[in-house]
């Protein structure tokens, strides 16, 4: 008997990639076009959209009147849209936005009449257990993946069980033209290498990226099937495929992140790396602050919210976050960011002058304040901006502007005289609980950091530069008597912006000059100067982690500079966070990339390169970022991607992958040059468990708001009855949606999960 081939015909749709979304528009009104006209026509049974409702969206803006055509053919089960709003990434975003990618897609896909939906991941530069989570919540029951997967992980079987969700591999990928060109040898030899890895029928995808219908396709089908001996080829959908296969296989690996049998491309996580610094701070913003304030103290803006979403939502389709498109498609990605943070920070503003001016409260601050603790973390610092100075308070930074208080007021037009010092200061009070709201005291603080030109320690840490050793920062736990180094490296990186490509000796940079910033109260910093790097390091009075800020004016082109923070012994595994809970990893930890180069076709190195989110623990140390996205492992150094700079999309002669991966387009604003970059870095010695504990302080994770406070408010959030708070377990490395005292993701859901 033939071999049964449920085919599906499709397009993989890049909104933005080599080239704008206005050219690409052009393109999908052509090919949707087609697309529609073949299946109103009966020439094919059925068109698989990409797993996203954008490229719909932006299709029938210009085709307005394609709209009943569209809702039809969904009725009727020839097209299929959903359930993503934007083409999924699934290490570079967090957990909120994932759910709410979802939570748009699946209510448009409704309302065009999608009843069923497939969590497509088909292009994806590796998957990560959250990916699966958040189909979970949604209760989608099928997936298709492709990148990432090693065939012995999944028990040589397309099919497999992942978080109880049936899943297929895509053993040969998503694109196939063979069938557009006629390619008969073609087809049987793509065919066969899916068959090795499937027990009865094959799913196949026809199609490709941006790559129109095939024409006629049933008529085509049948005359391939008659020179096609072992297989049959049925036109069909992959709805079909899932209800007539098996699934038995239920112990995949945590993370699809293998790239021994298929590209990963894991420079993404390190190009543009600017744009991921600005997708953290939007992220933070938005989902750790601006949302549970509008829950608890306003509830004025979820449309607003919702609108901010989509427009970051946007740049999660996977060559735009990733950082692999042209110059011009990335200026429009950072507008869009820009555009998120400014949207959400004047919410925040005019949520807390609503608070204000319910509360009757005016004037300058005497000795109270209201603290909005969002975060996990007891905290007793707080950070705050006033149009005057705080007593008992540590001024950091001071600016021209107009007060908040002037700008939010609906009666009254700001006027040049009113301009005034905007004053940002540090404040210390009594102890704040987590996800609480309080007017605090501002006491007077008890200083408990000292600085010299050379060193900078509270009662926990301590960081000294010293003068015999001039590339060298040694860091000290004072409780627990524990040290390791850090060091800034600096080394040639002749890839692109998907692969890095070491080349050469890496170069250890010397330090310039140390100077005391400022030595205040509550906070000191402290300057280490290198060549066109100026790196900061600040400690407060109870900090247990020391913060640093690089603040690098790039001069070089095709680079890669690091932190690396040298452990006491070689590190064989790390944790790091995903969107949603942990993964631990086991390092080789003697591996070099350089060694293996160049990549044999046609493979991709593989490399001791990581993704993370927020956080990586190794050897009971822990490195927190602020969109710091990548690390790397080797022998006893966890080293993190301060910056790389590149110059082109795909480098053809690239020594770490042997195929080029997408065109070779000059990207003269991915390499930086005189271009300021700040990264964001801090290190406490903690495991993985001690590291939640920091890093919502780290982010500052709360709101402080001034003015006389007559009353005292003390009040602690609780959940309402349209909120879900997700927590996680990390030191048992599973997920729960039980209340722990890790950290907190939330995001307004249709249901709860507790």
């Amino acid at each position: 008997m033939k071999r049964r081939i449920f085919a599906y015909l499709h397009t993989h749709w890049d909104r933005e990639w080599y080239r704008n979304k206005e050219d690409f528009n052009i393109r999908l009104l052509d090919v949707f076009d087609t697309v529609i006209d073949e299946l109103v026509n009966n020439k094919a049974p059925f068109f698989y959209l990409d797993g996203q409702v954008i490229a719909l969206l932006d299709y029938l803006k210009y085709r307005e009147s394609k709209k009943d055509t569209v809702i039809n053919l969904i009725k009727k089960n020839k097209l299929a849209i959903g359930p993503y709003f934007a083409s999924i990434d699934s290490y570079l975003v967090n957990f909120c936005s994932m759910l709410k990618n979802l939570e748009i897609g699946i209510n448009i896909s409704k309302e065009f009449g999608q009843k069923d939906f497939i969590g497509y991941m088909a292009d994806i530069f590796g998957i990560s257990n959250s990916a699966f989570e958040a189909l979970k919540i949604k209760e989608i029951d099928k997936a298709i993946i492709w990148r990432g997967v090693n065939p012995k992980s999944i028990n040589n079987n397309c099919n497999f069980i992942k978080n109880n969700i049936e899943t297929v591999w895509l053993a040969q990928g998503y694109f196939n033209d063979f069938f557009h060109t006629g390619n008969i040898e073609g087809i049987k030899n793509y065919i066969d290498k899916i068959a090795k890895y499937s027990e009865n029928s094959i799913l196949l995808p026809i199609g490709g990226d941006h790559l129109n219908i095939l024409c006629d396709a049933d008529k085509k089908i049948k005359q391939i099937n008659k020179v096609l001996n072992d297989y049959e080829i049925i036109l069909t959908s992959p709805f079909e495929y899932f209800k007539n296969n098996k699934f038995n296989f239920k112990k995949p690996p945590h993370e699809f992140l293998d790239n021994s049998n298929t590209y990963i491309l894991p420079g993404v996580y390190s190009a543009r790396i600017d744009q991921k610094i600005l997708n953290n701070k939007v992220q933070t913003v938005l989902s750790r602050i601006l949302e549970p304030i509008n829950e608890f103290e306003s509830g004025k803006y979820y449309k607003n919210i919702d609108n901010v979403y989509e427009t970051l939502i946007k740049n999660y389709a996977h060559d735009g976050i990733y950082g692999c498109s042209t110059d011009e498609v990335h200026r429009t990605v950072e507008a869009r960011f820009n555009k998120c943070l400014q949207a959400s920070q004047s919410m925040i503003k005019n949520i807390i002058a609503d608070y204000k001016k319910k509360n009757n409260i005016t004037g300058k601050t005497e000795d109270k304040v209201e603290i909005f603790n969002l975060s996990n973390s007891k905290n007793c610092i707080f950070k705050i901006k006033t149009p005057y100075k705080i007593k008992n308070s540590q001024i950091i930074s001071k600016e021209k502007g107009f007060p908040d208080d002037i700008l939010f007021d609906i009666n009254k037009v700001p006027v040049t005289e009113e301009i005034t010092t905007i004053y940002t200061s540090l404040i210390q009070t009594d102890f704040i609980e987590s996800f609480s709201k309080k007017t605090a005291k501002i006491t007077l603080p008890k200083k408990e950091t000292k600085i010299t030109k050379n060193s900078i320690e509270n009662k926990n840490i301590k960081l000294e530069v010293k003068q015999n050793n001039a590339e060298e920062i040694f860091i000290t736990d004072k409780i627990n008597k524990k040290k390791c180094i850090l060091k800034l490296t600096d080394i040639k990186d002749n890839g692109d912006s998907y692969n890095y490509a070491p080349y050469g000796k890496k170069e250890i940079l010397n330090i310039k000059n140390t100077k005391i910033i400022y030595d205040g109260i509550i906070e000191s910093k402290l300057l280490i100067e290198y060549k066109n790097i100026k790196l900061y390091a600040k400690l407060n009075n109870k900090s247990e982690f020391i913060s640093f800020e690089a603040v690098i004016n790039n001069k070089k082109k095709n680079h890669k500079l690091q932190a690396v923070f040298i452990s006491e012994k070689n590190i064989k595994n790390t944790v790091s966070d995903e969107a949603i809970g942990i993964t631990e990893r086991n390092i080789d930890c003697n591996y070099d990339m350089q060694d293996n180069m160049p990549a044999k076709r046609p493979f991709e190195l593989k490399t001791n390169s990581y993704p993370m989110q927020s956080f990586v623990s190794a050897n009971n140390l822990s490195v927190i970022t602020k969109g710091l996205n990548e690390y790397e492992i080797y022998k006893n150094e966890l080293r993190i991607c301060l910056l790389r700079a590149t110059g082109t999309i795909s480098n053809p002669k690239n020594a770490a992958r042997a195929i080029p991966a997408g065109p070779d387009l000059k990207c003269e604003d991915s390499q930086y040059i005189n271009k300021i970059i700040i990264s964001q870095f801090g290190l406490l010695f903690n495991n993985h468990i001690g590291v939640y504990n920091n890093i919502d302080l780290f982010n500052e994770i709360y709101l402080a708001a001034d003015g006389v406070y007559t009353k005292d408010d003390n009040l602690k959030y609780t959940k309402t009855a349209n909120y879900s708070y997700i927590y996680w377990i990390s030191q048992n490395q599973k997920l729960s949606y039980n209340i722990s005292k890790n950290k907190l993701v939330y995001r307004k859901m249709e249901k709860n999960y507790d």
